[in-house]
């Protein structure tokens, strides 16, 4: 239990003995909750602390394993100075000189405190002095180091955490201009697949000292998760808080977390991920694109077009149109045309606000349009439509396919119908074709060229098509289906009888 935690200020001389602290913390106690947290977490701090020492361009750590559940670290680095203040090594929340800079990691002046907790012995030598913790408190020593500091630690370990600790390392990447050491052996350097800027929020401490959450233009770096890594956020090579994600983010600034370092802010969070996901959505694959961190990302107010359609694409298909509630059977053309149909609950409102804002996705009504002439649908006063082509002006190829297709009617149909055309925008589909016996060819969708070919294998298709609505309206339901199957083999016995 350490008096320099926090003292209380103007304490009565007659009661300094009786209250010189606050409050105490319990060593042993500090290690059980640490202990859930890996020894890693010791390893992590150790290094992070070298890394943010000015003029460092080396690090070397060793780990050994002694038997009997014990195992030694030691961490040195070769800054010119050393450790700052010796007194932060045992004082909890002192000022850290690293608040103030974004691109340290350091913040609470906590880390080598919550080393302690966990060890046995610690022995910290640096140009300024030396500090040995053990069994019986914390001593001064006399030694010094000439360049640097060095920290010594035994720890409570068995063999198989060492072995854990040694792929940990591994996890790390060394700063550029920094060569870390790990048992005698550099740290393979982890190239990134890509490189960001980005704003993110950070934090960084006011002219009072305190830390305030602010956004601010940094480097995001993306590497590739190796062998059984799991994706991680970083701060500065360090990993920070596992994601789902495909990649590890390695930021070039302060990570906002918890005082446990077990979470990151979900603002930081999402700004990442649409980041990330705005440069780098060309490499994903479909099982990517149904991802709890790409759903956020296309969420995002801040989801590029490009990226949005690249979503869309591989999760939907090219052939995509968005659920029509105002023209059903476009649903349905939609589907018998091989379009994926996409509806509301497939995707979050954030994803279909981007959606609609990049031009990225078509209701079905615009795309496969359900066969039907203007009439003035949603206005009561307009004129049913008329504007029909006289047949006094109807190509000879137009009066070519409307008699086929009545002498069609007749042979396999049973029954006389009315052909019209027109060619107009009004008439949303190519033909159509109902109960009441009215076919109409829209000559504006199906193009002049369409009817100079004479009876075609193309006015075939689409008089059987059309046809089958003598049955049924819906191009999804079984009547349908079985009406094309009797349409065609009855286009077969007649056209064998020679009777069409």
């Amino acid at each position: 239990m350490d008096p320099h935690i926090s003292v209380r200020k103007n304490i009565p001389a007659s009661r300094k003995a009786e209250l010189n602290t606050w409050f105490e913390v319990d060593r042993e106690g500090l290690a059980k909750v640490l202990e859930r947290k890996g020894k890693e977490f010791a390893l992590f701090e150790l290094i992070q602390n070298a890394w943010d020492e000015s003029g460092v361009t080396k690090v070397t750590v060793a780990l050994e394993y002694r038997g009997r559940n014990k195992a030694s670290l030691v961490v040195e680095d070769n800054a010119p100075e050393g450790f700052r203040d010796l007194s932060h090594a045992f004082t909890l929340f002192a000022a850290s000189a690293k608040k103030e800079n974004p691109e340290q990691r350091g913040r609470f002046n906590l880390g080598e405190k919550l080393v302690l907790a966990i060890c046995d012995e610690v022995t910290i030598r640096t140009t300024k002095g030396g500090l040995r913790f053990d069994s019986k408190g914390r001593h001064s020593l006399r030694s010094t180091q000439p360049i640097g500091s060095r920290i010594e630690c035994v720890l409570r370990m068995s063999s198989e955490d060492c072995k854990a600790l040694e792929l940990h390392m591994q996890r790390l990447i060394s700063p550029a201009g920094i060569d870390t050491i790990f048992n005698g052996q550099k740290l393979h350097p982890r190239p990134a697949l890509d490189e960001i800027k980005a704003t993110l929020r950070t934090e960084i401490a006011d002219a009072q000292g305190f830390l305030r959450r602010a956004d601010r233009q940094t480097t995001i770096r993306i590497h590739e998760v190796l062998g059984d890594e799991k994706a991680s956020i970083y701060e500065m090579g360090i990993p920070v808080v596992e994601t789902s994600d495909r990649w590890h983010y390695d930021i070039g600034q302060k990570v906002p977390v918890t005082l446990d370092r077990e979470n990151v802010h979900p603002a930081l969070l999402g700004q990442v991920r649409v980041a990330v996901f705005n440069r780098m959505h060309a490499r994903l694959n479909q099982e990517d694109m149904n991802s709890e961190w790409v759903e956020m990302a296309v969420a995002s107010p801040n989801c590029a077009p490009e990226a949005m359609d690249s979503y869309l694409g591989k999760r939907f298909g090219e052939k995509r149109v968005s659920y029509d509630p105002s023209d059903p059977e476009a649903n349905k053309l939609a589907v018998s045309q091989e379009f994926k149909v996409v509806y509301p609950s497939m995707m979050s409102a954030g994803a279909w606000k981007n959606a609609k804002a990049a031009n990225a996705i078509s209701p079905a009504g615009k795309v496969t349009p359900g066969p039907k002439v203007w009439t003035g649908q949603g206005d009561p006063n307009a004129a049913a439509f008329n504007d029909w082509i006289p047949e006094s002006k109807w190509t000879s190829g137009m009066s070519e396919v409307a008699a086929f297709a009545l002498s069609m009617a007749d042979k396999i149909l049973n029954r006389k119908i009315v052909v019209k055309f027109c060619s107009t925008p009004h008439h949303l589909g190519a033909a159509s074709y109902g109960p009441s016996g009215e076919l109409v060819f829209n000559k504006l969708r199906l193009g002049s060229e369409w009817f100079d070919h004479g009876i075609s294998e193309d006015v075939l298709q689409l008089l059987i098509h059309e046809f089958g609505h003598e049955y049924s309206p819906d191009h999804l339901s079984s009547e349908y289906h079985e009406a094309l199957c009797r349409i065609g083999a009855k286009l077969f016995a007649v056209a064998k009888q020679k009777e069409l």
